[in-house]
This record gives C-alpha cells, sequence and structure tokens, in this order.
C-alpha cells in the first residue's frame, strides 16, 4: 500500500501559534490557566493540553483567579467586556486571520455598510464576528438566506475563515445581482484553501482518502465534503483506533490529509497504522 500525505497536513500557524502559547504560559504559571472554550477543534489535543493543567471554562464568569486564554476563534464582545470589569486577565491565542475578518467587519460597519457574514451557525468564529458588528450584519449560510433590502443598499461581505471558496464565490455573485454596491472581502484563510485545493488533488490520485481531525471541526468537515465529491471513498477520523472497523482490503493507494486543528502526534500514529496495513 503506497501513502501519499499532502504538505499542508498538521497544524495550520493560527493553531500552532495557541498552542505554543498555552504550553508557555502552563509553564510558567502560578494561578490556574483557563481556555474560554477549547482551544480548539480537537479533543484529543485539547485534552493532552488539559493534563498539563489547562482547565476548560466555557463561562468568563468562572475565569476569576486565573490566566485565561482566548481560544483560536475568537471572543464575543459581550465576554470581553465583562473580563474586563471582573479583572480577568485575558492571553490573546485568536488566530490572526479571524482577527483580520474582525477588522474588516467593523470596518463595513464604519462605512455604513450592511454587512453579509457567510458562515456556518453557531460555530464560534461566527459566534464571535457577529458579536462585533457596528450596524446591520446578516448571516448567510445557504443561497436563500439572502435578504431582499433596498438594492441600493451598500453591502459589505465576507466569509467565516474557513469557509469553500466556492460557496463563497455563489455567494458574492448571487449578492451582486441582487445589489447595486458591494465591496467583498477575501478573509478564507489560505492555509484552509490551500488544503482544500490540495484535498481536491489528493482526491484524484488515490482508491481512499483518510481525512483527520475533529468531528466539531468546520475546517476538516468541509475538508472531507470536498474529498467526497471527488473520491466517494473518504472517511473522516479522529484517532488511529478508528481504523480498526475500516477495511482496506484491496486499497492501493491512500491519500492522507488533516485539518488545521489536527497536531503531527495524531497524524504520524495514523499512518503508522496504514503502513503496516498490506492493503
Amino acid at each position: 500500500m503506497t501513502i501519499i500525505k499532502t504538505k499542508q497536513a498538521g497544524f495550520c500557524f493560527g493553531v500552532k501559534r495557541a498552542v505554543q502559547l498555552a504550553e508557555e504560559i502552563l509553564e510558567n504559571a502560578r494561578t490556574p490557566v483557563f481556555s474560554l472554550g477549547p482551544l480548539m477543534h480537537n479533543s484529543l489535543e485539547v485534552k493532552r493540553l488539559s493534563k498539563k493543567g489547562l482547565i476548560v471554562r466555557n463561562s468568563i464568569q468562572d475565569c476569576v483567579g486565573g490566566v485565561t486564554l482566548v481560544r483560536t476563534h475568537g471572543i464575543l464582545r459581550e465576554e470581553w467586556e465583562l473580563s474586563q470589569k471582573l479583572g480577568i486577565e485575558l492571553a490573546d491565542a485568536i488566530c490572526p486571520h479571524v482577527i483580520h475578518s474582525k477588522t474588516k467587519l467593523e470596518q463595513f460597519g464604519r462605512e455604513g455598510r450592511t454587512v453579509f457574514l457567510v458562515g456556518d451557525p453557531g460555530h464560534p468564529e461566527v459566534q464571535a464576528l457577529l458579536s462585533w458588528a457596528v450596524g446591520p450584519i446578516y448571516l448567510l449560510s445557504r443561497s436563500n438566506d439572502v435578504p431582499f433590502l433596498d438594492p441600493a443598499t451598500s453591502i459589505g461581505i465576507l466569509a467565516q475563515t474557513t469557509q469553500s471558496h466556492r460557496f463563497f464565490s455563489e455567494m458574492v455573485s448571487l449578492v451582486s445581482k441582487r445589489y447595486q454596491n458591494v465591496d467583498a472581502a477575501t478573509t478564507i484563510c489560505k492555509d484552509a484553501g490551500q488544503r482544500q485545493q490540495d484535498g481536491m488533488s489528493l482526491s484524484k490520485q488515490v482508491d481512499l482518502v483518510v481525512v483527520v481531525g475533529g468531528k466539531n471541526s468546520a475546517n476538516t468537515c468541509r475538508l472531507a465534503e470536498i474529498c467526497r465529491t471527488i473520491q466517494p471513498r473518504t472517511i473522516h477520523i479522529e484517532s488511529a483506533q478508528e481504523l480498526c472497523g475500516i477495511s482496506l482490503s484491496g486499497i492501493e493507494k491512500v491519500g492522507l490529509i488533516s485539518g488545521a486543528s489536527t497536531p503531527d502526534w495524531i497524524i504520524e500514529e495514523i499512518e503508522t497504522r496504514l503502513s503496516k496495513n498490506p492493503g
């Protein structure tokens, strides 16, 4: 069996930065170290960090008395304001690409534009961005979410950083046909876009695609969807143990790709398990 692994495997820059910051703080901490929500969408890596002392809290009120890491996806405006009132020390682990999206969203608002955010409902990055809007904002997760406002309304449209380039382009095209003044900002992370391209290329070369990452990771789930449209034999797993129930009989070439919040150690375990299977 031949294993083809993409170069863009493992942590993206933003998640790598967050993990390094967490480990540095944990190593030198004299107070409890919290993260406001899971630091990233990978339960195994979150569990590894918890063994080092990182405590996940889901409410900012429960973070009093310690250093609190603001996770890669960002923080709600209300949570940030409350943290200031409570005197909570925050450590910024927000992905720089998410910060760029927030800056662009606020800029659109100050320009008097109505903002259209293309993203997944309920995703923590999307929830955070929505909370920082300056003026009207609409979440677009499907084509029929585009509102019917005055065609002369000035629109600013941007995307969740892990959105599909194809879907965002489709939404920009649709919005541009309905409104006369549209400014589209490219806020999809280059890493996410590259992984999507790599996934499409990889899927054409192999008999099976193994996508590694958290089941609650939006970018990993999207990556699996993209691969599956080209290679139906695509599986999305979080750990090497999940390969136990999967038949690899007759598979000559396996493609291995990961989401942005998947650590190298998990990918290495899966690669080792695959290499021991004769196919």
